[in-house]
C-alpha cells in the first residue's frame, strides 16, 4: 500500500493539520493494541496533537494508528519511545505527512527500525 492509498483511508487529511499514520503487520490481539491506544492517549499533549487511535484487519493481520497535529516529526517524537516498546510495531512503516495552507504537502515514510 502507497503512502498516499493510507491517506486517503483517513477521511480528515485537510482539517487536522499534520499527520502520523504507523502500519503494522500481525499483533497478538487487541489487548495489545489497547494497550498501545492507552499510552497514546496519556502522553500525546493537545499542544503538539492529538492521538484518533486504530484501525485493525479482522484476522489481526495488520493495521494501522492514526495521530494528527501542528508538526508530524513533533508528534512522531512523542509517539516514537512508546512505540519501539511493542515488538509487533518494530517492523512497522511508519508515514509522516506535512500539510501545507496551500494545499500542497509533503511525505516522508521509514520503517520505525530504522530510527531506533
Amino acid at each position: 500500500m502507497t503512502s498516499e492509498e493510507l491517506f486517503q483511508i483517513d477521511k480528515k487529511i485537510s482539517e487536522n493539520g499534520d499527520e502520523v499514520i504507523v502500519s503494522f503487520g500481525a499483533f497478538d490481539g487487541l489487548d495489545e493494541i489497547h494497550r498501545v491506544d492507552a499510552m497514546m492517549f496519556d502522553n500525546i499533549s493537545e499542544d503538539v496533537g492529538r492521538y484518533d487511535g486504530h484501525e485493525v484487519n479482522m484476522e489481526d493481520t495488520d493495521g494501522r494508528l492514526f495521530a494528527y497535529g501542528r508538526n508530524a516529526e513533533e508528534l512522531f517524537k512523542l509517539m516514537q519511545p512508546i512505540l519501539l516498546q511493542f515488538d509487533f510495531l518494530q517492523k512497522a512503516m511508519v508515514y509522516l505527512r506535512f500539510n501545507n495552507e496551500d494545499g500542497s504537502h509533503s511525505e516522508l515514510e521509514f520503517r520505525l527500525e530504522e530510527v531506533a
